[in-house]
């Protein structure tokens, strides 16, 4: 059984994940910004959630999560670091 502070940690990943989805629902129904295009599970993972939660949340399996995460951050393209002045 988890203690009190682990128990707090859960409820608190949750809670932001789900504050994560709706806002960004929201962001997209009403046009008001334009958010990163992301795949629910790494919205969810990325609000702190496990990939097994992430699993079990969404009806797969903690691999196919992973290989969802895994497809999704190849594709991001890489940040290139700005040359500094004399490089």
């Amino acid at each position: 059984m988890p203690n009190a502070d682990e128990l707090l940690q859960r409820i608190d990943a949750k809670l932001t994940a789900l504050l994560a989805l709706v806002l960004d629902g929201y962001l997209r129904e009403t046009g008001i910004a334009r958010p990163k295009e992301r795949s629910i599970d790494l919205i969810l993972v990325d609000a702190g959630l496990s990939a097994r939660e992430v699993a079990g949340l969404l009806g797969k399996t903690e691999r196919a999560v992973h290989l969802s995460l895994q497809r999704e951050r190849a594709r991001k393209p890489k940040r290139r670091r700005k040359k500094e002045p004399g490089e």
